[in-house]
């Protein structure tokens, strides 16, 4: 399915990361959208929204926010539809491939199956070139069958990892 509306993607400062919060907490659980929080791992089912929860998920997207004094290694931005956010998007670098970027992507529950992340991914593999990568990397867990077929339309070949699925995509 082609996104019949306008898809775009914004730096997250202050006021986009309270909006994308505010979404995350509604139509998002906690280990779908960020990194475990302080002292959690990552087998902890994350699955409610605590104080600690949110601080980290604020936390985790200003460390990822474009920087031209200090480059990080991930960045994020929100995912706009139709004018309203309704999820994130991040490009990183993967640590033991240089050649290689991963995206990543989560949408609030209202906003799936409506071919957002297939604007998104293209969208990521031309940054991915203009960062001289030769390879794109998606991650999804094997039980999330919209993913995997969104991954597999794009054009990642998919192999198991473990109770994940690692995709993978050739760039020119």
């Amino acid at each position: 399915m082609t996104s019949q509306m306008m898809v775009d993607l914004v730096p997250v400062d202050e006021a986009v990361l309270e909006d994308l919060l505010a979404l995350a907490v509604a139509e998002a659980r906690p280990g779908e959208v960020m990194p475990p929080a302080a002292g959690e791992t990552t087998t902890e089912p994350r699955t409610t929204w605590t104080d600690q929860r949110k601080e980290a998920f604020r936390d985790y997207h200003r460390r990822c926010r474009v920087s031209t004094q200090a480059p990080v290694a991930e960045v994020t931005w929100a995912v706009t539809a139709g004018g309203r956010i309704v999820g994130a998007a991040r490009l990183a670098l993967v640590d033991d491939d240089p050649e290689g970027r991963e995206v990543g992507l989560w949408l609030g529950e209202s906003h799936r199956g409506q071919g957002i992340s297939g604007e998104v991914a293209y969208w990521a593999l031309a940054a991915a070139q203009t960062m001289d990568a030769k390879r794109l990397v998606a991650r999804t867990t094997v039980s999330n069958s919209m993913a995997r077929r969104s991954l597999e339309r794009i054009g990642f070949e998919l192999a198991h990892s473990g109770s994940d699925l690692v995709g993978t995509i050739s760039l020119p």
